[in-house]
């Protein structure tokens, strides 16, 4: 995965190269190519988020999880992750003021009228599911997954289990057509980098670097309150803990798998005096469904795609973009820039267009080697403040 993240990388940059030496019209001539590639990521995006919902109600948790620990995990999960996105809401609005402006802001498609709060209660369920997919309404699916999630539980084990089987079918199988695209990436990327430049100018290679140094440094400080967190609420010695997690950090830095540092998390663990309460569930949970850097990622990307368009973005637009980014992390598969692709339909819905997206997924590569030392940097956070040393699971 490392070698088709770099691919695509490569190709962002030879696209962009071929995007200023050849003809506007050359360029242009070759978008539908590039969306075509796009559009292939774009149809596996629902199925997946759906799906993963629906089985991690119905697989992923355990009575162990329904209890006090887990309640505190997640818990956890979902403030840390509220934070991390309120900060990348707030932040990068302002540090996008100091960018280079484009040459040329790109035409896309105007948002639609923002509802007001009565009409966005209203509509938080779909009348109609079909509708709601095609309209990319995604915070109104995860609702209805949810729902669906919840209400399968108590349908008979025998039916329950045939339709969890079709289901993780489904999933698989779009995992599969997503693999399959990832590998055409730098394919699909050099296209839309080379339209995007055709159309902005050349300038934007530049405004490409001050992204990718902007969300490095926003995960930094991001990952700097989790040491925050612990000095003042953890249950372990702070030095301590900071001693243990370097291991942990500079594997997932270089492996940029949050999974293949697992093991090196449950060692760190063990190495503070926490047992199986921490080892056997709360890190192999964390691993599994807290991503905590995905928030930064879909929020800060929103604003820089819609300054790229130059589309405004209002405060009920940023409201709905953090909440939405925390229930969306939930349901990201285990794959490179996997927020950035669950993302899609949420940037449909706020009127930005998806193409551009496609670029953030191509520059991920070197942000991403923080966003999992970030990410396995705060496993071990919260594995540090939800239980006392020693906690087993039954005992």
């Amino acid at each position: 995965m490392m070698h088709a993240s770099f691919g695509m990388l490569l190709g962002l940059a030879l696209g962009m190269a071929a995007g200023a030496l050849l003809p506007a019209s050359l360029s242009l001539a070759a978008e539908p190519l590039g969306l075509l590639w796009f559009n292939g990521v774009r149809m596996t995006v629902i199925p997946i988020v759906m799906a993963q919902l629906i089985l991690g109600l119905n697989t992923g948790l355990d009575a162990r999880a329904l209890g006090s620990l887990g309640l505190r995990a997640f818990a956890w999960f979902t403030g840390l992750l509220l934070m991390a996105a309120g900060f990348s809401a707030v932040a990068m609005p302002q540090v996008l003021r100091w960018f280079p402006a484009p040459s040329a802001p790109m035409d896309a498609k105007a948002p639609g009228p923002v509802p007001g709060f009565g009409d966005w209660v209203a509509n938080l369920l779909p009348s109609n599911i079909l509708a709601a997919a095609s309209s990319g309404q995604l915070l109104a699916l995860i609702l209805f997954a949810l729902l669906f999630g919840a209400a399968l539980r108590h349908v008979e084990a025998g039916k329950r289990a045939t339709l969890l089987q079709a289901l993780a079918a489904v999933n698989d199988a779009m995992l599969v057509i997503v693999h399959w695209m990832l590998r055409l990436g730098p394919y699909g990327v050099g296209v839309l980098a080379m339209v995007l430049v055709a159309r902005l100018g050349a300038a934007v290679t530049g405004i490409f670097g001050y992204y990718i140094l902007t969300i490095c440094a926003i995960v930094l400080i991001v990952s700097a309150a989790l040491y925050v967190v612990v000095l003042l609420r953890g249950r372990v010695g702070f030095f301590q803990w900071v001693k243990a997690i370097v291991p942990v950090q500079a594997l997932a830095f270089g492996s940029r798998s949050s999974l293949a540092a697992l093991p090196a998390e449950v060692a760190a663990a063990e190495s503070l005096g926490q047992g199986p309460a921490i080892t056997g569930f709360v890190l192999p949970l964390a691993a599994s469904v807290f991503r905590y850097t995905a928030t930064v990622a879909q929020v800060a990307g929103a604003f820089f795609v819609a300054y790229l368009y130059s589309i405004p973005l209002t405060a009920t637009q940023s409201v709905l973009m953090v909440v939405t980014s925390v229930l969306l992390t939930y349901s990201a598969p285990g794959i490179p820039s996997s927020a950035l692709l669950v993302a899609l339909p949420l940037y449909q819905q706020l009127g930005l267009p998806p193409e551009g997206l496609g670029l953030l997924v191509a520059a991920d590569a070197i942000p991403d080697m923080f966003k999992t030392m970030a990410n396995v940097t705060a496993h071990m956070t919260v594995a540090a403040v939800v239980a006392e040393p020693r906690d087993t699971l039954g005992q």
